[in-house]
């Protein structure tokens, strides 16, 4: 039996091109023209693996993290050096920070939400 591949990790969203954009910024990759259109966009990783898609859903509503009213579903965790340099980058490409999980004040983690309110982490390498 061949062993699988992830071809894709796809993001539902009501814009596709803008959240594309979006994450385009925050970790330096480019749009893949030839696999998007109007209803999804890939960000092509430049190391070779499999890309970030960005799929059109008219009906997405953001997640309301950290209450559960509408779960987060899923969410990215970027690596960064140090979280200095991790909240810089994502407020720069147009992030919101998101309060910190009480429990992990401490933490090497950050918790934002990208411009359409998916969740995701600036996590510190160790």
């Amino acid at each position: 039996m061949s062993a699988l591949k992830l071809a894709a990790f796809a993001i539902d969203c009501a814009d596709p091109r803008r959240l594309a954009e979006f994450y385009g910024r925050l970790l330096g990759w480019r749009i893949d023209e030839e696999e998007s259109g109007d209803r999804w966009v890939e960000l092509a990783d430049p190391s070779g693996g499999a890309p970030l898609a960005f799929q059109l859903d008219p009906h997405h509503r953001p997640s309301t993290w950290p209450s559960s009213e509408v779960p987060q579903m899923a969410h990215l965790d970027v690596r960064v050096d140090t979280l200095d340099e991790g909240h810089e980058r994502a407020i720069t490409a147009g992030a919101v920070q998101l309060p910190q999980p009480p429990d992990q004040l401490d933490a090497s983690f950050r918790v934002y939400a990208d411009p359409e309110g998916h969740p995701f982490c600036v996590c510190a390498c160790q």
